[in-house]
């Protein structure tokens, strides 16, 4: 057994209507602000969940801001646009509410806030974040990144590289878990954010920095999501199906954090910078084209994972069970008409921005290897 640091997270809170004492929450990190950043994205405002917060806030006599000026995945230029908003602010606070891209602009703009650099200067941390830092509170409204418990945040670059900053300075003060925020959640949106947190917990469990503390969180996340998600799918209003979504991704996330990500997030950064690509489905891609490939090196490991997929404890089990739970919740993998060149593909996958990834993977991936693997994945 490898030695392995455990590094925990700061407060979790879940509840069913748990949202509605975000106000008491504040109040308790930060007694003397008034001013609150909201940072969301358009989709979560235009369901009204931006609305329901800047009431809940607006009743305890808060003065709420909201930028939701977020569509897709987010880039420099809205972590910047951000940091300009907060720095017009007294003493502000900052709650993020939304996706992954949310959740991330709001977790690096209110570390960097009070510096005068901009994003790009801190991509795969060129620069040091700065002190003091603002407080934060993170809110998902999907079932997938797990970004409201890690030490990361991914943008994109003004050249179009997918990069991303870290560190423990990026931890939220508080993580509150809300299942009714997710019941807006289209089918379609449901089924690729859950299978981004299958492919977070898989990874965990299967890396080559996986230990048995990330284990028991991530084969939890297995066995949550492989029950709960086609039942989020399909009976969206399924409050119970939510919880376990909701749950399983942020277990996930907190098992991804201890470990990393490994091949299959290189291969979804590479389709996310070369044809824009949404990351759920990149990395469920990705995911697919590596798992059996990968249970030849680590056999025990994918036999855990298969067994909390509902298999028999058996490596050869663990590809066809996930090809499965793909195929049911409808998730598109087919790359057809992107005019995608393998070697190109396989080039960004090895990039050096992925390649922390590419050394993390339970097999180690060869140039000739990723070739291979772009190969299958653009032939599917």
């Amino acid at each position: 057994m490898n030695p392995f640091s455990f590094l925990g997270i700061n407060a979790v809170s879940f509840g069913v209507g748990r949202v509605e004492r975000l106000a008491e929450d504040i109040a308790e990190l930060k007694r003397e602000t008034y001013e609150v950043l909201v940072i969301s994205d358009a989709g979560v405002a235009k369901v009204g969940i931006t609305d329901r917060i800047r009431r809940v806030l607006e009743r305890s006599g808060y003065d709420v801001t909201v930028f939701s000026e977020l569509a897709g995945e987010p880039d420099a230029a809205t972590v910047d646009h951000a940091v300009r908003i907060l720095n017009r602010l007294a003493d502000p606070m900052v709650v993020g509410v939304g996706g992954g891209s949310a959740l991330d602009v709001a977790k690096l703009a209110a570390v960097i806030a009070k510096d005068e650099f901009p994003t790009e200067d801190y991509a795969l941390c060129a620069r040091a974040f700065p002190k003091p830092r603002l407080k934060r509170i993170m809110i998902p409204t999907t079932a997938g990144t797990g970004s409201e418990v890690t030490r990361t945040a991914v943008f994109t670059t003004s050249k179009g590289n997918k990069v991303w900053a870290w560190g423990h300075e990026l931890l939220p003060d508080l993580v509150l878990l809300d299942p009714c925020l997710t019941v807006s959640l289209p089918a379609d949106v449901t089924a690729v954010t859950g299978l981004d947190a299958m492919v977070h917990a898989i990874e965990a469990c299967t890396c080559r920095n996986r230990n048995p503390m990330a284990d028991a969180l991530g084969l939890h996340a297995i066995r949550l999501a492989k029950q709960h998600l086609m039942a989020a799918i399909e009976k969206p209003a399924d409050i119970d199906a939510r919880s376990g979504m909701l749950i399983a991704s942020t277990i996930a996330g907190s098992a991804f954090a201890q470990t990393g990500t490994a091949a299959a997030h290189s291969i979804g950064h590479a389709l996310a910078t070369i044809a824009g690509i949404p990351h759920g489905r990149a990395v469920t891609i990705g995911m697919e084209a590596l798992l059996s490939w990968n249970a030849e090196a680590s056999p025990e490991a994918h036999a855990a994972v298969a067994e909390a997929l509902g298999c028999s404890k058996s490596a050869d089990q663990c590809a066809p069970a996930f090809r499965a739970l793909v195929e049911r919740s409808g998730v598109d993998r087919s790359l057809a008409g992107k005019d995608i060149e393998p070697e190109i593909l396989s080039r960004v996958m090895m990039s050096p921005e992925n390649l922390p990834m590419i050394e993390n993977n339970a097999r180690p991936i060869s140039k000739d290897d990723a070739l291979e693997l772009c190969r299958r994945i653009l032939a599917q």
